[in-house]
Formats: structure tokens, C-alpha cells, sequence
């Protein structure tokens, strides 16, 4: 359902802002026992962390320029 990948996004989304250190803290808050909501914002946030700051650097140059 939408409304549940919404408030999944949301969830993401406030986690980002919280020190890494605190995360599992505001997830148990957060998540209050809904195991599945909180494995699917886990990956969210493990997913966002293997992306890095790939879409936040300018490309390099290109070879043969």
C-alpha cells in the first residue's frame, strides 16, 4: 500500500537527521515493536549508506576529452 512505503519514507527520513549512535534507540521508539517496519527502514538506511555521496560529487572527467 502507498500510504505504508509513505510512512516507511518518513521514518527514513527522521532517521537520517538522528546521530548514527542513536539510531537503534529512535527505531525501537519509532518502530514500537513492528519488526517488519523497522527491517524495511533498516535497509533504507543500509542502502543510503552503501550510496555515499555518490550523487553529491560532480562527475569526474571523462577519457578522451
Amino acid at each position: 500500500m502507498k500510504g505504508d512505503s509513505d510512512h516507511e519514507v518518513a521514518i527514513f527520513t527522521r532517521a537520517l537527521k538522528v546521530a548514527p549512535q542513536n539510531r537503534d534507540a529512535f527505531l525501537d521508539h519509532v518502530c514500537a515493536g513492528d519488526e517488519e517496519l523497522r527491517e524495511k527502514v533498516e535497509a533504507l538506511l543500509k542502502a543510503h549508506d552503501r550510496l555515499g555521496t555518490f550523487l553529491e560529487e560532480p562527475p569526474g572527467e571523462i577519457a578522451g576529452d
